[in-house]
């Protein structure tokens, strides 16, 4: 009876593994090797915008999201905007970086994702997710078979929905296990 328990249990972790747990953690979009990841065979990075390169609501870029993007384009990949926020400010957001949009995204819907990656001819293996929330963000390049880096939250200011859904992260990380998800942190994994 209690062996049972243990592989249930062993079964709802991979589950929310699979699902909401991102392939590499990082404090920062900085962190990340571009150069490396296109080597690796990455041609597009879909970018979210609040909370990972900017601050909650803003409308234009400043130097740390112009930083991060100079740094994907640098390395020879093309950085797409990917926002649930409405068409008017995710197209002047990236439009301040001179760089392509999805705006009412509906993460974790992955239809709008699809189809952008689909008229780009891009494989989605070939491309890229970076984001800050689990129940947008990293189940929606989960459920595209994208590949996926989580970071860090910019700032502690969020909206109050993004403020709700934190509590629920904290559940999944503590129930997909707490010591796999630590090792997703730093470079000292084999993913990414």
């Amino acid at each position: 009876m209690k062996q049972h328990k243990i592989k249930k249990s062993r079964g709802l972790s991979e589950w929310i593994r699979a699902r909401f747990f991102p392939d590499r953690i990082v404090s920062t979009p900085e962190e990340i090797d571009f150069e490396a990841l296109a080597t690796q065979g990455v041609r597009i990075v879909l970018v979210d915008i609040d909370n990972t390169i900017a601050l909650h609501g803003s409308t234009t870029a400043d130097a740390f999201a112009e930083r991060v993007i100079e740094r994907i384009e640098n390395a020879g990949l093309c950085p797409v905007i990917v926002s649930n926020a409405g068409f008017e400010r995710a197209r002047s957001y990236a439009d301040s970086l001179g760089v392509s949009f999805i705006a009412h995204a509906r993460k974790p819907s992955i239809d709008s994702i699809c189809q952008d990656l689909a008229q780009r001819d891009c494989p989605h293996e070939n491309a890229l997710v970076i984001g800050d929330q689990l129940l947008t963000d990293v189940l929606s390049a989960r459920r595209a078979g994208i590949p996926v880096i989580l970071t860090e939250k910019r700032s502690q200011k969020e909206f109050f929905t993004v403020r709700i859904k934190r509590p629920i992260e904290s559940i999944l990380i503590m129930l997909g296990g707490r010591s796999y998800w630590e090792d997703l942190k730093g470079e000292c994994h084999d993913r990414l």
